[in-house]
């Protein structure tokens, strides 16, 4: 038999990349201490399942992207001797998140998110309304529940007295919100007259831009005219705001960069790319993408994606993963991030490493974990 060309397998480097999203976001209810704390647990598990196959010697790094993108190591580590290091996110605004109240009524309703949203609550059962203005002119209340333009009220409480907790929401889907001027008002409909149904009935408003979030205090009677609580104008900086950028497209540039050969060797095995992310891209992601897939290695990579919560574009995320078979994880809470952690680190590495990875673009992986344990907290 004649000679592997490079040398024997034992010899082959095998790239882990680990594409963490550290925007400001990924400091809400515990995101990144979880991916933290996940990767530090599976690294034991990680070097047993490289010292049982001698096909391939891992070399580890880490990428981290927020505005930007930058190596966490200079450059690839040795699995043997890597150490992981915390990583920390961008400053989270003051306003960059709902109150916990807030939060806790809308999660009860199911209330819908997206780049801009308005919501409202007050403390007894009168029927007070949130109204909307958009940049159509449209107006979006009980009565015109959907605009043209993608605006949605999908939460209306106390029309008949059934709360003293409620909430009403206004929203537009992610990318979905036109540039232009908005108007955010309250109406009070109707007192029902029960117990602690006096007016001036206190409210609170929450008026959420690109994820930067502020409340605004205020009080109505019924037979007062609508109040106009807040306006503004959307622009394109406003509505990427979110309190910290998510560069999926530059991380991929930056890998891209470190795929070509060289710096990478033709002896190699394919590369393990793990992108975590809990947002939407602020950048060109697609550039990003072409860039990576330009690249042999980049192409013939193994590359798994992990939606840390349910703010993630998953059509972006399968569009990385470019597998026929493979799909975005879907992280909810701080269990199924450690699970799909520990998948991608031991079960895709196996695979990577194996003597058939040489040659095949599509190389057969076990199927992850179940993801069904814990709260959705996330």
């Amino acid at each position: 038999m004649s000679p592997l060309p490079g040398g024997a397998l034992a010899t082959r480097p095998l790239h882990f990349i680990w594409i963490c999203d550290a925007s400001a976001s990924m400091s809400l209810d515990g995101k990144m201490q979880s991916l933290n704390n996940a990767i530090k647990e599976t690294l034991p598990h990680m070097r047993k399942v490289a010292d049982e196959n001698s096909n391939a010697t891992v070399l580890v790094r880490t990428l981290r992207f927020s505005k930007g993108a930058t190596w966490v190591q200079t450059a690839p580590v040795p699995l043997e001797n890597f150490q992981w290091t915390d990583l920390t996110v961008d400053e989270l605004p003051q306003t960059a998140a709902f109150s916990a109240e807030f939060k806790k009524r809308l999660e009860r309703e199911e209330a819908k998110s997206g780049d801009v949203q308005f919501s409202l609550m007050w403390n007894n059962f009168n029927d007070l309304d949130l109204h909307a203005i958009c940049p159509s002119g449209e107006l979006i209340y009980f009565g015109h529940r959907q605009s043209e333009c993608g605006g949605e009220l999908d939460v209306d409480m106390n029309v008949s007295p059934t709360s003293e907790e409620p909430v009403e929401n206004i929203y537009w889907p992610p990318n979905g919100a036109p540039l232009g001027h908005y108007q955010v008002l309250v109406n009070h409909y109707k007192n029902h007259g029960r117990s602690g149904c006096q007016d001036p009935t206190s409210f609170k408003v929450a008026v959420s831009i690109g994820g930067r979030v502020q409340e605004f205090t205020d009080s109505i009677s019924h037979g007062e005219e609508k109040k106009l609580i807040y306006e503004f104008d959307l622009d394109e900086s406003l509505a990427t705001a979110s309190g910290g950028n998510t560069d999926i497209g530059t991380a991929l540039t930056m890998v891209a960069e470190q795929l070509k050969i060289p710096p990478m060797t033709d002896r190699a095995l394919p590369p393990v790319l793990v992108l975590l992310s809990d947002g939407i891209p602020t950048d060109d992601y697609e550039k990003g993408l072409r860039e990576l897939m330009a690249q042999p290695w980049g192409k013939k990579a193994v590359r798994i994606a992990i939606a840390i919560g349910q703010d993630v574009e998953e059509e972006v995320l399968q569009q990385f993963i470019d597998h026929p078979e493979l799909k975005p994880l879907q992280a909810n809470n701080p269990q199924s991030l450690m699970r799909y952690i520990k998948w991608a680190s031991t079960a895709v590495l196996q695979s990577a490493s194996s003597p058939a990875a040489a040659s095949e673009f599509n190389i057969p992986i076990a199927a992850p974990p179940n993801s069904e344990s814990g709260d959705d907290i996330w």
